[in-house]
């Protein structure tokens, strides 16, 4: 089926064992060698990511470190460095969009690009040639590859289809470093004999109800009705029923996706007993949270503390505030509640964290007669991020996080904490 200029064609490029990939790049000793990104060896934190050649010998991702160091004893284990990664992240976003200004994130390390309406340009450029035909989508894909390869040293892999669905599985299929393009009207075939779990939107779970049903892979569910299927999952089924034929009407809007929530958590170097500690921590993971929420122009309006003691059993407790906001000390006393709920037993904490939710675009309706304690404070805040933003985070420590300042190291982004390469 030829492939009109106007047609959608959308890529996504992924970055592949990307963590691992960027020290690889750093320290060229490291290429070839099993290289595990999240701690030390003799850190109690988990894999964040894995080179290929950690894969090969069964390290995954949230595998223990020290798990993963029996099954891999020659690796090299790093906590990693979220800037540097971060930097990398946006050196390829900038080369994506020299492609269409239609790109969408959607993470550190893959994005989406509509090109659809960019053969022509692309001929111009010589990207594709006027012979390409209706293979332009796959060269255009393998240039956009080479490109990032050639300027960056980075290996990716991109997935090409009419939407983002078909994209993103024709992607993971190709991994590692390879091209796919499913061609307009093969979107159907190409899913049918995939697994159920390929599929965006069925979990663990719903794979099981389905299984009970003899359902085991794709084109197994894209023969039901899509009335049956929505009559047993509600309005999912219906969704279901549209994406194991391969349809998707998700577009790609230029920017990157409006986050779900924001969290920070960390693993302490040893199980704490001492409370205070502990609420210091989360007082400061509480104010990183809320700081990442301001610079995307967002409001929240639930929190959400999470507990793991020693025994790896694990606690949350959420609230709701009356109102959005975005300022510090408007979580931390429901954040602190939330902890003094969550804290019942007399076990040592292995792992603290703090969730922001239920987040909408920045802005707040006023009161009646004005709210001037609510200006000033947004004042304050303004003036503790710009401080920060000039001088780094450290800069200014406030609030119950002082108490760490005898107990961590900083430097100008932060404390230092045991999960570095999550650490911004």
């Amino acid at each position: 089926m030829p492939v009109p200029d106007e047609s959608p064609v959308i890529l996504l490029v992924d970055i592949d064992a990307f963590f691992p990939q960027v020290e690889q790049i750093l320290r060229p000793a490291l290429r070839g060698r099993p290289v595990i990104v999240g701690g030390n060896v003799t850190d109690r934190s988990v894999v964040a990511s894995a080179s290929y050649e950690a894969r090969a010998r069964g390290v995954r991702t949230a595998m223990p470190i020290r798990e993963a160091h029996r099954l891999c004893p020659e690796a090299v284990c790093l906590r990693g460095n979220f800037h540097a990664y971060a930097r990398f992240s946006r050196a390829m976003m900038a080369i994506c969009r020299r492609y269409t200004p239609l790109v969408q994130p959607a993470s550190m390390d893959e994005a989406y690009l509509d090109v659809g309406g960019c053969r022509r340009l692309f001929r111009t450029q010589g990207i594709v040639g006027a012979t390409a035909g209706d293979a332009w989508p796959l060269l255009t894909a393998d240039h956009l590859k080479r490109t990032i390869r050639r300027e960056l040293d980075l290996a990716v892999t991109v997935g090409a289809g009419a939407n983002r669905l078909v994209a993103k599985i024709a992607c993971s299929r190709a991994k590692p470093g390879g091209v796919a393009w499913i061609k307009p009207g093969h979107e159907a075939r190409f899913l049918a004999p995939l697994p159920l779990k390929a599929l965006l939107g069925i979990g663990p779970r719903t794979a099981e109800r389905l299984e009970r049903y003899n359902l085991r892979r794709i084109g197994d569910l894209a023969r039901l009705p899509p009335r049956m299927l929505a009559e047993h999952f509600g309005p999912a089924g219906r969704t279901l029923a549209e994406r194991a034929r391969g349809i998707d009407p998700t577009p790609v809007t230029a920017g990157a996706e409006a986050p779900k929530s924001i969290s920070r958590e960390t693993t302490f170097e040893t199980n704490l007993i001492d409370v205070g500690h502990v609420k210091a921590m989360l007082s400061y993971l509480l104010e990183r949270a809320c700081r990442q929420l301001r610079g995307q122009g967002l409001l929240a309006r639930t929190v959400t503390v999470r507990v793991r003691y020693a025994d790896f059993k694990t606690v949350g407790r959420s609230r709701s505030l009356a109102t959005f906001s975005d300022h510090d000390d408007a979580f931390w006393p429901v954040a602190r509640a939330l902890f003094d709920r969550a804290h019942t037993r007399r076990v040592g904490i292995r792992l603290v964290g703090a969730r922001l939710s239920h987040l909408a675009p920045g802005g707040r309706q006023m009161g009646l007669f004005g709210e001037p304690d609510h200006d000033r404070r947004t004042a304050y805040y303004r003036s503790v991020d710009r401080v920060r933003d000039r001088f780094g985070f450290s800069a200014l420590v406030t609030g119950r996080a002082i108490d760490l300042l005898a107990t961590h190291e900083r430097d100008a982004r932060g404390f230092r904490l045991r999960t570095a390469c999550l650490s911004r």
